[in-house]
């Protein structure tokens, strides 16, 4: 590979973890008092450790799938997560790792429920949509049934449905930290395989790799990712959705070797912005919006764009 082909793929990787270096700089308010500092701090580092997160299993989901549409939103893995976590809360005493394990088991079932019926529909592209959208509304339906029950005695709780960032704490870092490193490892084991799947099942084959393993294994990883994520924070829809398409343009590649890490980066400068204006944008007017809402806004006309172009088959 020459120079210049380095440069044009490396230079926007570069670029966007030096933007989210410097976003971090300008956050972190130096010469505030230790308890602001740490806060911030812990703030500004889960955003990026969720957005990464959010991004990488975006692209295995979509990579695995074959499907540009899909993502942990869009198929019910948050709806399930969200849902579950409620549960948890309002009939187990609290801990932080029985409410992670009862976001995971929710988050699977829920992505179970979704494929299960999807494949049996036929499968295709708008399917798997459709099958998501109505698993993840009934189940966010429900979660917000239970949360009027939960927020008696847990007022904060009301965050985790809106997808916030308010309640970041170091308590979650040393877990979303093992978790970003955990899928950077398996990026290393599927990045391959996965641009195998995409191709075809066949030529999967004749390259030596199992494609249900692979995408049995992605699909876990993704929603597991994803439904921890949610037990932390909420749910945050459409980022993983559109950091893999922009990685795609970026790059002019579909090559999992390079669009997963620039996801990641660009997950992480997408939800430090919307916190941003979230938490200082916004504030004076009419106080902190969810950074849920303000990606929704970002990533829903983005949704409906990718998904006219491929009912067209643009």
């Amino acid at each position: 590979m020459d120079y210049k082909r380095r440069f044009f793929i490396y230079s926007p990787l570069i670029l966007a973890l030096l933007i989210i270096c410097i976003i971090i700089f300008l956050n972190m308010g130096y010469g505030s008092s230790p308890k602001v500092y740490v806060y911030r701090f812990n703030r500004l580092l889960t955003a990026v450790l969720i957005g990464s997160l959010l991004s990488i299993s975006g692209c295995m989901l979509q990579a695995s799938l074959r499907n540009p549409l899909v993502d942990h939103y869009i198929l019910g893995i948050g709806g399930g997560a969200l849902f579950s976590t409620y549960l948890y809360l309002l009939i187990a005493p609290y801990t932080i790792y029985g409410r992670l394990l009862s976001s995971v088991a929710g988050g699977l079932g829920a992505l179970a429920l979704t494929l299960s019926v999807a494949e049996y529909m036929g499968g295709s592209d708008v399917i798997y949509v459709l099958t998501g959208i109505g698993v993840s509304t009934a189940l966010s339906g429900l979660s917000i049934l239970l949360s009027y029950f939960i927020v008696v005695k847990n007022p904060y709780a009301m965050h985790i449905l809106l997808g916030s960032l308010v309640l970041a704490s170091g308590a979650w870092i040393p877990i979303l930290t093992a978790l970003l490193v955990f899928n950077a490892i398996i990026y290393i084991v599927i990045s391959k395989p996965l641009n195998a799947i995409m191709i075809g099942d066949d030529y999967s084959y004749q390259l030596g790799y199992n494609p249900r393993f692979y995408r049995l294994l992605s699909v876990i990883v993704a929603g597991t990712t994803s439904s921890i994520v949610v037990s932390c924070c909420g749910l945050i829809g459409f980022i993983g959705l559109v950091t893999p398409h922009i990685s795609r343009f970026l790059l002019g590649t579909s090559d999992n070797r390079l669009v997963m890490p620039l996801s990641g980066l660009l997950g992480a400068l997408i939800l430090l912005l919307a916190d941003n204006m979230s938490r200082l944008v916004l504030v004076s007017q009419v106080g902190e919006v969810p950074v849920g809402a303000i990606a929704s806004v970002i990533g829903a006309p983005f949704f409906i764009i990718i998904l006219l172009k491929r009912v067209r088959g643009g």
